[in-house]
């Protein structure tokens, strides 16, 4: 972990992977954009508005969720630190590029199949910017003794929520330095002293992201040679992404569960897979429809 990349002149770590995300995300979109007939001058437009869009809906969810009561809007918006949501920027972000879909008279699903590669790059990226920042980190990797000595089954679950899977010396497994959201977990919860150096061992959950969106990325990019409707790529993206964040939901302990059991990501990522699955299915019965034999009596 290191959140400041440069000392001189100041860049932190989080905002150069964040910007690093964005025009790695531009690039490949503007590539690709051409090779199904939009032009490249479309992404650069889109890109500003969905820099700025969805900026702002990450910042809102987490005021939404997790700042404290008593912050304004404005507060959070202009105050350092709080965190970023990724499912509010992207919420935001999609209702950029629908507006903008809309008042081009363009077809939004052709725009975000050629965006979704891009989405997907942009995220594994980002996701090495929170792990330099020192946030969104994972379960303990520790033994069951001392998993034992945490009274509320509660944070028990948040914090190590498969024991399976967080085994002491697990071998991935990092320790976070002071200032680290980790390291201020552990202190909170009585699990390591004031004069400790470093957080418990925890899952880089942080670079699992990292190199499951980049498979994505990659997945979706080859998958343009057997699109076979507009949207299709996209749709591929939200039940990917769906899986892969409920997935690795269980392996980070700074979301607490929302509601029976699962935590608001999580939530939302049921909704993208059920609506991905929804979408498919309705496009399979299109086609069967439309291959289906008439008779002529």
């Amino acid at each position: 972990m290191h959140k400041v990349l440069v000392s001189e002149p100041h860049i932190a770590s989080y905002s150069a992977f964040m910007l690093l995300a964005l025009v790695a995300g531009y690039l490949i979109s503007r590539w690709r954009a051409p090779k199904i007939g939009i032009a490249g001058a479309h992404i650069d437009n889109l890109t500003l508005l969905i820099a700025i869009s969805s900026l702002f809906g990450a910042r809102f969810f987490s005021w939404l969720f997790e700042f404290p009561e008593g912050i304004s809007l404005w507060q959070a918006l202009t105050t350092a630190g709080g965190g970023m949501v990724f499912y509010g920027g992207m919420i935001f972000g999609v209702l950029a590029a629908v507006g903008y879909a809309a008042c081009t008279c363009m077809s939004l699903g052709n725009l975000m199949d050629a965006c979704a590669p891009g989405l997907a790059l942009g995220l594994a990226i980002g996701r090495i910017g929170c792990f330099m920042a020192g946030c969104c980190w994972g379960d303990l990797c520790i033994t069951n003794q001392q998993a034992s000595a945490m009274s509320d089954p509660a944070v028990l679950r948040q914090v190590r929520t498969i024991p399976l899977l967080s085994p002491n010396h697990f071998p991935f497994a990092v320790h976070f330095p002071k200032d680290a959201g980790a390291y201020e977990q552990h202190r909170e919860l009585g699990l390591i002293g004031k004069d400790a150096t470093e957080s418990l061992p925890v899952h880089p959950v942080q670079l699992y992201e990292t190199a499951m969106a980049f498979a994505l990325c990659i997945y979706l990019s080859r998958a343009f040679k057997r699109r076979q409707w507009e949207g299709q790529i996209v749709w591929q993206f939200m039940f990917g992404y769906g899986v892969i964040r409920f997935s690795l939901e269980f392996l980070r302990a700074d979301n607490p569960a929302a509601f029976a059991g699962l935590t608001l990501s999580q939530l939302i990522s049921l909704g993208m897979i059920a609506a991905a699955i929804a979408v498919f299915h309705s496009r399979s019965e299109i086609r069967f429809t439309r291959l289906k034999p008439v008779r002529l009596d």
